[in-house]
């Protein structure tokens, strides 16, 4: 048999589709219009996340980046209105002399003067600073000497003086009120000033008190002790009179003790000296425009990057259930299409 007798037959044998069939592949493409492929249908997902993520990011630094730059400029101007705020609500230089005065010939200590017509309790912190070891000794002594000089004596003393690091020495001393100003400025001039603060409380009202209370008490002690003379008293009345006398007597020493410490107290002043040999911390400079403004872009990007976060837990799971459902329609589709070939 030749070539062109298989041929022949092969062609009289080919498979002829059934007339349904034909019939529902021209329902099929009647039904369905051609449908216009869009241009980002040849994207795929993974392309867009790609490109998305990294713009997103650029967004929100330059974002954070312009609103750093704003607030700086903001910043700046607080501070120079806190400034100037500050200037003007100090008061002058006149006005704080008129509410503190200072005796005469101890204008250098710059401290508040006592009140010489009534009993305060006066006390005066300073902190001095000295370069070493040697002088921090040698000022403690001068302190030591000018506070007995001055009719004061030294209430306490801690010194530490090593032989190389920072060194310390604390002394309270007590002087003459009126004195103190005096030993206020003796003490400034054995270093450099760190810190100086003065405390003052009025005694005067407490012994005023006091005062009039010793001159009630006595009056009555001595009513009770002319009505106990009375050779008809009553033993009961006596008895009561008695212990009444017994407790004015013990509150009038008491009264008597705690106004005449309440005077020492009002007398002397309280001198507390602390002398270092810690070296001044060098001053920190302000921080320019830019670290500022790097400051806020950094804080900036914390507040995004939780928003983010906050936006992800709130609405992942919305977005994971509608995947999955995406994803199970799409494989029922596909499933359906097989099963309608495996039927043609």
């Amino acid at each position: 048999m030749s070539s062109s007798d298989v041929l022949e037959q092969l062609r009289a044998a080919r498979p002829v589709a059934p007339s349904a069939l034909r019939e529902r592949v021209r329902a099929i493409t009647a039904s369905e219009r051609p449908v216009r492929p869009s241009p980002f249908a040849r994207l795929r997902s993974r392309r867009i996340a790609l490109v998305a993520a990294p713009a997103f990011a650029i967004v929100l630094v330059a974002t954070a980046g312009v609103i750093g730059l704003a607030r700086s400029g903001e910043s700046s101007r607080d501070t120079a209105l806190n400034a100037t705020a500050l200037q003007e609500a100090a008061p002058p230089q006149a006005d704080a002399q008129k509410a503190f005065p200072v005796a005469p010939g101890s204008a250098r200590s710059g401290v508040p003067a006592p009140n010489p017509g009534r009993l305060e309790r006066y006390e005066a912190n300073l902190r001095v600073r000295v370069d070493d070891a040697d002088e921090l000794a040698d000022a403690t002594q001068r302190a030591i000497d000018r506070a007995k000089a001055l009719g004061g004596f030294v209430v306490s003393l801690n010194s530490v003086v090593p032989e190389a690091g920072k060194g310390s020495a604390e002394l309270v001393v007590r002087v003459p009120r009126e004195r103190v100003q005096q030993a206020i400025g003796d003490f400034s001039e054995l270093g450099t000033v760190v810190a100086q603060e003065v405390h003052i409380e009025d005694l005067q009202q407490q012994v005023d008190a006091m005062t009039d209370r010793i001159a009630v008490l006595t009056a009555e002690i001595a009513r009770i002790e002319r009505q106990l003379k009375n050779p008809n008293l009553a033993l009961e009345t006596r008895s009561r009179l008695s212990a009444r006398l017994a407790a004015d007597r013990r509150e009038l020493r008491e009264l008597r003790a705690n106004r005449a410490a309440t005077t020492r107290e009002g007398e002397l002043a309280t001198v507390s000296l602390s002398l270092t040999t810690e070296q001044r911390a060098e001053a920190v400079p302000a921080p320019g425009r830019v670290d500022r403004a790097l400051d806020r872009a950094g804080d900036v990007l914390a507040w995004e990057a939780a928003a983010v976060l906050l936006v992800l837990v709130a609405v992942g799971p919305v977005l994971v259930v509608a995947i999955l459902a995406w994803l199970g329609l799409r494989l029922a589709r596909r499933r359906a299409d097989e099963r309608l070939l495996e039927r043609a």
